[in-house]
């Protein structure tokens, strides 16, 4: 009447190589999308500033009186 046990399944361990080489793309991948959006923060704040700085008020009458 009773049903014979099953066997457990064997799930095969994971490789510690795979995994760590999965972490470190992932980390890779992680730190370069982090680069570029300091580069382009970088870029435009650069932009801002220097565009800022050229076109104030005071920076056009220096220009204009030829202070």
């Amino acid at each position: 009447m009773g049903s014979k046990p099953k066997k457990p399944k064997v799930v095969a361990a994971p490789d510690p190589q795979v995994e760590a080489q999965k972490a470190a793309d992932l980390a890779a991948q992680k730190a370069n999308e982090e680069t570029a959006t300091r580069k382009k923060r970088k870029a435009e704040s650069s932009l801002l500033s220097s565009a800022g700085a050229a076109g104030s008020v005071l920076e056009q009458g220096k220009r204009t009186l030829g202070a």
